[in-house]
């Protein structure tokens, strides 16, 4: 990245955290006549000075208070990703005060702002993170859990009064995925590393990349539409009813296909076939570490309310899955590969079944999944010997060579 564009992300930063931030004291001394003011007040501007500080960093001044300087990254890239949409809020339900200005028009000006507004956050607050394991966290926890959440983040106080439609692109987290792949490629880029390749490899077997689509697309099928209650109908029962064809299904499916695999098949894999570039096996690490994340992530999931077995299934196949997709995307080279299995089992499960949540699974129900692991356990480790390794290896490392 350039000087210069350096300096106007972090103007862009600065502008951004004054506004929102000074728009939060202004409504603190509205709200209730200032009650909240001594208190609140404080809080806000303990956090605008902390925010401050990364922005004015220089090589030699990062050498003092080094402890303190790294804790500051983490707890304000933390702090913005999680929160910066509720000041966006607060700054919306001052604007609209003005008799000339539309509080819908406001909402949907705001919607649009937050898929660019965490760009500068995570150049001036994430860039100087060094650790792997810290800049696999903050994706994660941060930046991931931050983005998807923005709007509905933004419209969880019944401050402001939206469309319903709003709500509903709210809840999906498109806009957030959108906003997503922005900023993580940005900030991939100041890290060192290219953008993800959409061609497909020409180095590889177009049969195997034949069957990678077909064995994607079965899988789409049985998992959405297969009704069998035992070994025997397994394969050979399917309704293909769905229960809920709506936007909001079809755009909750699609998040995850582009968000999750921009995470975990892009920046998280690229983050760690990086940090093992100069070990033997650092393809099996890089694809095992990386879909054991994606696994445990899903975890979260018990937050939402689902249960704590349908959660574990859920884990282990997501792990299973994990490696999978990202051998598929090493191997054919082409990231929309993954993106496409990835939103076609969750845009169709969603449908089928008219929920976006699993339910409790039954023992047959474990006895498929640990089917399923052992398939895509297989698959993977299949993709990860022979002449596919070599193709797979052969596009790492024109990646990370070229990387900048």
């Amino acid at each position: 990245m350039t000087t210069e564009v350096d300096r106007l992300l972090r103007r862009w930063y600065l502008g951004q955290l004054v506004v929102l931030l000074g728009a939060m004291l202004l409504e603190l001394l509205i709200v209730k006549n200032g009650a909240y003011f001594a208190f609140g007040g404080l809080v806000t501007i303990l956090l605008l000075l902390g925010g401050l500080i990364p922005a004015f960093e220089t090589t030699t001044t990062a050498q003092d208070w080094p402890r303190f300087r790294r804790f500051n990254h983490y707890f304000q890239a933390i702090f913005q990703f999680i929160f910066m949409p509720f000041f966006l809020m607060g700054l919306v339900d001052l604007l609209r005060r003005v008799p000339f200005l539309n509080e819908q028009g406001l909402v949907a000006v705001a919607f649009f702002y937050m898929i660019f507004m965490f760009v500068p956050i995570a150049i001036v607050t994430m860039t100087p993170v060094r650790s792997v394991i810290g800049r696999i966290f903050l994706l994660a926890m941060a930046v991931f859990s931050g983005l998807i959440g923005a709007q509905s983040t933004f419209l969880a106080l019944p401050v402001l009064t939206a469309p319903a439609v709003f709500k509903m692109v709210s809840d999906t987290g498109i806009l957030g995925a959108f906003g997503f792949v922005l900023t993580v490629g940005v900030l991939m880029t100041t890290w060192g590393f290219r953008w993800p390749t959409w061609r497909l490899n020409r180095q590889a077997n177009w049969g195997l990349i034949g069957a990678i689509g077909v064995v994607g697309a079965a899988f789409v099928i049985w998992n959405a539409f297969g009704v069998g209650s035992s070994w025997r109908t397994t394969f050979t029962q399917f309704d293909f009813k769905m229960q809920a064809v709506s936007w909001k299904m079809f755009l909750s499916g699609l998040e995850p296909g582009i968000a999750e695999e921009w995470l975990y098949r892009f920046a998280i894999l690229a983050l760690l076939l990086k940090a093992f570039d100069q070990h033997r096996h650092q393809l099996d690490w890089a694809v095992g570490l990386s879909s054991a994340i994606f696994g445990l992530w899903h975890l979260t999931n018990t937050l939402a309310g689902q249960s704590w077995s349908a959660t574990v299934e859920q884990m282990i196949f997501a792990a299973s899955l994990g490696g999978f997709l990202a051998v598929s995307y090493l191997y054919s080279g082409s990231l929309l590969v993954p993106m496409l299995i990835h939103a076609g089992v969750d845009i169709f499960s969603m449908m089928a079944s008219g929920s976006q949540s699993m339910s409790k699974p039954d023992i047959f129900e474990w006895q498929t999944i640990g089917f399923t692991v052992i398939v895509f356990g297989l698959l993977t480790i299949f993709f990860l010997t022979g002449k596919r390794r070599q193709v797979m290896q052969a596009h790492v490392d024109r990646q990370l060579q070229e990387s900048v």
